[in-house]
């Protein structure tokens, strides 16, 4: 690391040099087994579609990474853009592009922070925001806000995936819960595998080379924060919890032998639905603590 960077240089280089060395692992572990796949996305998948879909319309994906969800859209009919600031990622998103034949969709690798975004100005329809914001630091959150919201019409629609937190009040019954779910998965995915052998070789190579499942300064954005920024430019229609356990239970079983996937599978529907449960009942901002990731979904309208 180069002390002598501005700070917020060096977030950005540490944030790409990670994405460019462990960002095919991530990716990997990110999309999931197809069964988990199908579970633990599917109505979420369903969610942003209703919302962003439109057919010969235009659609920014920010935060592609290799791509898979820009071509869920352009083979849907919309004109897609796809920004990362992973080379990696976006050579992945290219070749992809090559072997499936898709035409209307294209990959651009920048820094949105440094994108010259003005020949797009009110350009989208839609904007798809993929865990992308919450590797910014909170400094320049309000100014990428204000960016997103100089690329898309009027009226236009965006729909953020983010991990967030809130400041509330925790009950006993929560904390109660909380500590029952944590003992359950450190039995899991870390006692389990490591006395049966059923951790993959792939994930403990790695390992070996540094891999964590977190990028160097990567945490979750503050909601209240988020919804200030965003109240000069967008209407806020909802803000929805998602996956408090069950998605990082279920990246964690990518990291088992293909024998032992079979019989973790079926625990990721277990998870999924008590995610809803408890999120139906103590709403997600209950279980929110200093850094845990709780992905939730943000439908903005353009004002």
């Amino acid at each position: 690391m180069n002390t002598d960077l501005d700070p917020l240089v060096q977030w950005h280089q540490d944030e790409k040099a990670w994405w460019d060395m462990y960002g095919d692992y991530m990716t990997y572990q990110w999309q999931l087994t197809p069964r988990l796949h199908q579970v633990i996305r599917t109505p979420l998948e369903k969610e942003y579609v209703d919302y962003l879909l439109q057919p010969g319309g235009s659609l920014l994906d920010l935060g592609c990474g290799s791509g898979w969800l820009s071509f869920h859209f352009a083979e849907q009919g919309m004109s897609v853009l796809g920004l990362d600031v992973s080379k990696e990622q976006i050579n992945a998103a290219n070749e992809l592009k090559t072997t499936r034949k898709v035409g209307n969709v294209a990959f651009e690798c920048a820094d949105f922070m440094d994108w010259d975004s003005g020949r797009y100005e009110g350009y989208f329809d839609s904007v798809f925001v993929s865990a992308f914001m919450h590797h910014l630091p909170e400094i320049e959150l309000e100014k990428i806000v204000g960016k997103i919201a100089s690329v898309v019409k009027p009226g236009g629609r965006v729909f953020l995936y983010e991990p967030l937190t809130a400041a509330r009040p925790r009950s006993m019954a929560v904390k109660l819960v909380d500590r029952i779910c944590a003992v359950a998965l450190l039995l899991l995915l870390d006692k389990l595998p490591k006395w049966l052998g059923l951790i993959s070789a792939r994930h403990t190579a790695e390992l070996a080379r540094g891999y964590k499942m977190t990028s160097p300064h990567e945490r979750p954005v503050d909601v209240d924060l988020l919804k200030v920024f965003c109240g000069d430019n967008f209407e806020t229609s909802e803000i929805k919890g998602w996956h408090l356990h069950s998605l990082g239970f279920s990246m964690q079983v990518t990291a088992l032998k293909e024998r032992a996937r079979r019989f973790y599978e079926p625990l990721g529907r277990v998870w999924y639905g008590l995610d809803r449960l408890l999120f139906r009942y103590f709403g997600w901002e209950a279980f929110s603590l200093p850094g845990r990731f709780i992905l939730c979904s943000i439908k903005l309208t353009r004002k």
